[in-house]
C-alpha cells in the first residue's frame, strides 16, 4: 500500500533544499540525519522521482524538486495560517516576535511602535535584533527571525501596492514592498554656510571636494551611494568607511564630516539644532524598504500586528520631508 505524504516531510524537503545538506538540513529542522534522509527517500519514492542531486559538497535541487518546492511551501504557509486563525478565535495575542532591523529604523521608527505595541499586547515577548541587510537575510533563512526589514535588493522603484516574491529556492523567502525613502546630506549645522540652510536642496558635485562618512562596501546602500556620487560629478577628497550609526551621527556633528543618510533615520534632525539635513538635486536617490519572511510560513497574529505598526511608522516618519 503506498503511503501517505506527511507534512513533517514537506518540511524536511523544504529544509534540506533552503539548507544546501542533508546535515545542515537536519540541523535546521531538529532531526537526526538518518531519520531525515529516510523521509526524503520515502517522499521521493511517493512522488516517482528524485528531489536530490547529491554529491560530496551538498545537494541540488533537480527540476522535479524545484517545482515540488512551490507546491510545499505554499501548503506549509497554508497550514501555519491556519494554525494562527484558529488560534486568534480562542486566545488573547501572545507568543513571541523576533523582529529583524536596520539601524536606518531603530533609530526613529522602532521607539514609538515599541511603546504602542507592549501597551496593547502586553503577553507578547517582543525580541529585536539590529543589524544590516545582510546578516537580517542570513538570521531569517537560518530560522532566527519572524521577519526582517532590508533596502530591497534591486534597484527599480516599485508601486505603493506592489509585492514582489524572491525567486525561490534560491533565496527561500519571499518579500514584500513597503516603502520608497529618499537619502540626506547630513552635516554640522551650518558648515555648509548660508548659501545652503537647512533643508534647501543643493547640487553636491557644485559643494567642492567631499569629506564622507559612508557604510562599508557590505552594506546594501554603499553600491548605489558609490553609483551617485560617480554619475553626479561629486568630488571625494577622502572617505571613511563606519558601519556605526550612532557613531556617524555624532562624527557628523562634530566635525566637518558629512553623511548621506535615508529620510526615515533622519526625522529626528528635522529640526537642524544638531544636524543639518538637506535634500540633494540630481538623480534621485532613493531606497526601497521591503519586508521579508520565510517561503513556508506565514506571520503569526502579533507579528503581523508589528509589522504593520512598522510599516505605519515608517511611511510617517518618511512622509515628513514631502507634506
Amino acid at each position: 500500500m503506498k503511503s501517505k505524504m506527511k507534512l513533517q516531510q514537506l518540511r524536511y524537503f523544504v529544509a534540506v533544499l533552503e539548507a544546501g545538506s542533508i546535515t545542515a538540513g537536519a540541523v535546521r529542522a531538529n532531526a537526526t540525519q538518518s531519520g531525515l534522509s529516510m523521509q526524503i527517500k520515502d517522499l521521493e519514492g511517493q512522488l516517482g522521482g528524485a528531489l536530490f542531486e547529491r554529491s560530496s559538497s551538498g545537494v541540488q535541487a533537480t527540476e522535479m524538486g524545484r517545482r515540488f518546492y512551490e507546491h510545499a511551501t505554499g501548503i506549509l504557509r497554508g497550514v501555519s495560517e491556519a494554525e494562527q486563525a484558529m488560534q486568534a478565535l480562542q486566545d488573547e495575542v501572545s507568543g513571541n516576535v523576533r523582529v529583524g532591523l536596520m539601524p536606518t529604523l531603530t533609530r526613529a521608527i522602532l521607539p514609538p511602535v515599541l511603546i504602542q505595541f507592549t501597551e496593547r499586547y502586553p503577553l507578547v515577548n517582543v525580541s529585536v535584533v539590529e543589524a544590516y541587510s545582510a546578516q537580517l537575510t542570513d538570521d531569517l533563512l537560518q530560522g532566527g527571525l519572524d521577519f526582517a526589514i532590508v533596502p530591497a535588493p534591486t534597484s527599480p522603484v516599485l508601486a505603493p501596492t506592489d509585492s514582489r516574491q524572491m525567486s525561490a529556492p534560491e533565496n527561500s523567502a519571499r518579500s514584500h514592498y513597503l516603502a520608497t525613502d529618499q537619502e540626506f546630506l547630513v552635516s554640522a549645522p551650518g558648515l555648509l554656510g548660508a548659501q545652503a540652510p537647512h533643508l534647501e536642496a543643493l547640487d553636491l558635485a557644485q559643494q567642492g571636494p567631499q569629506k564622507l562618512v559612508l557604510p562599508g562596501i557590505k552594506n546594501a546602500r554603499r553600491t548605489k551611494l558609490d553609483a551617485y556620487l560617480h554619475n553626479q560629478g561629486v568630488e571625494v577628497e577622502s572617505i571613511l568607511e563606519l558601519d556605526g550609526m550612532l557613531a556617524t551621527l555624532e562624527l557628523v556633528a562634530r566635525s566637518d564630516w558629512k553623511t548621506i543618510l535615508p529620510g526615515a533615520l533622519c526625522s529626528v534632525d528635522r529640526t537642524g539644532v544638531s544636524r543639518q539635513l538637506n535634500p540633494l538635486l540630481g538623480a534621485p536617490l532613493l531606497v526601497d524598504y521591503v519586508l521579508l519572511e520565510p517561503s513556508a510560513s506565514s506571520l503569526s497574529t502579533a507579528a503581523q500586528i508589528f509589522a504593520d505598526l512598522l510599516k505605519q511608522e515608517l511611511e510617517a516618519q518618511i512622509n515628513w520631508y514631502q507634506d
